[in-house]
């Protein structure tokens, strides 16, 4: 066991973060920082699986994020056990099923392409302003069925708490929406997600209120920022990799399996919090009842014990067990939502806009939760819109 000062949030935003990590890695798997109120680090591929499926030691109902998120109360599933976590898990898995993904993938396409639009012809954009941060709002809001004049108005405010994640202003607005969003659904209940969120029972009981607004800002918040992320930093390594680009435009078939190894390498939600039940041995190390344990998903899916040459971006990678998912019981909910989303992306940039080139000078990173981009300005050959 190490003690350190070591800041995940500070690390994430350094585009040396695997290369930081590796090092820390090196040192010792299993660290203790002083930061953020004290916490555990746990940087290998085996130590962070292990956490991440023993719940019943490694508890999320505390909290998953290190420091405390704004939000003013826990936001289920994420942030809860069992038998609390299944019981609003459980009901919402059929409403993101593969199903669901494959009716819902025109209507993303065309708003992929209508974002694209918007900037095709002027030979440059910032692909994340223009791009990748707006989509995955607009994609929830399609999900959640909520008319055209919200979807715009939750993008606005998704893209703004990306990067002002404490913003009450913005929260309190984005709650009042979801406050409304309830009142209607009560009134009109349909076949959508609100409406399965309005229907779940937590100890078979319908939900409040209070629980309702909850577990619909997890749902959006959770989705929100992560793949966002996700595609700014494929098409930053996309642009960095003339060979990549070439397979992929010359085989867009392999834009799934290539998708995975862009997740893995980029890991946009860098680590998560745990709370430990009982005292513990971690990679040889004790670790007390009731301390705080950071599984820091971006080390792990560096590790070379699992990952041959983990620095290097291979798209025909497999297997790849990488956990840009997270693993366990926890996995991502929104699993088959992202790799659809970042498939669309990847499939509607490099058909229409092939040679895009990044200024590297000007992308900018911001400190967080996930590993954001900011900014990711490109230039490229001007097209035509696809009206």
């Amino acid at each position: 066991m190490s003690e350190s000062s070591f800041d995940h949030l500070a690390v994430a935003a350094a585009d040396d973060a695997p290369e930081q990590l590796a090092d820390l890695r090196a040192q010792c798997p299993v660290q203790h920082s002083d930061a953020h109120e004290g916490f555990w680090a746990l940087f290998d591929y085996e130590s962070v699986g292990m956490a991440a499926r023993e719940t019943a030691t490694f508890s999320s109902a505390s909290g998953v994020t290190i420091p405390a998120h704004a939000f003013p109360m826990a936001l289920p599933p994420i942030e809860a056990d069992a038998p609390l976590h299944m019981q609003v898990r459980g009901p919402l898995l059929p409403r993101l099923s593969p199903k669901v993904m494959e009716d819902l993938e025109d209507d993303l396409r065309a708003m992929v392409r209508g974002l694209i639009d918007e900037f095709i012809e002027s030979g440059s954009a910032d692909l994340a302003k223009d791009l990748t941060i707006p989509f995955p709002g607009m994609s929830i809001g399609k999900l959640m069925n909520v008319p055209d004049d919200d979807i715009v108005m939750l993008r606005d405010i998704t893209a703004h708490l990306m990067q002002n994640s404490d913003d009450m202003g913005f929260i309190m607005q984005a709650m009042g929406f979801f406050q409304k969003l309830y009142e209607d659904r009560l009134a009109n209940p349909g076949e959508d997600l609100p409406s399965a969120i309005l229907a779940l029972e937590i100890d078979g009981t319908q939900v409040t209120n209070e629980e309702y607004l909850a577990i619909i800002a997890m749902v959006m918040m959770a989705g929100l920022d992560t793949t966002a992320n996700a595609a700014g930093s494929m098409f930053r390594m996309i642009g960095a990799n003339p060979e990549v680009r070439e397979a992929l435009i010359a085989d867009p078939a392999k834009i799934p399996q290539a998708v995975e190894e862009f997740l893995r390498v980029a890991t946009p939600l860098h680590a998560s919090g745990r709370t430990t039940t009982e005292a513990v041995e971690v990679g040889g190390c004790p670790v007390p009842a009731g301390d705080r344990v950071l599984l820091n998903w971006l080390a792990a899916n560096h590790d070379p014990a699992e990952f041959d040459s983990p620095e290097t971006l291979d798209i025909e990678r497999f297997p790849n067990r990488h956990y840009a998912f997270g693993t366990g019981p926890h996995r991502c909910l929104g699993i088959h939502l992202a790799r659809l989303q970042l498939k669309l992306l990847a499939e509607e940039v490099l058909a229409r806009l092939p040679d895009f080139e990044v200024d590297e000078a000007q992308v900018e990173r911001y400190v967080g939760v996930t590993r954001g981009l900011a900014s990711l300005p490109v230039s490229f050959t001007p097209g035509s819109t696809s009206a």
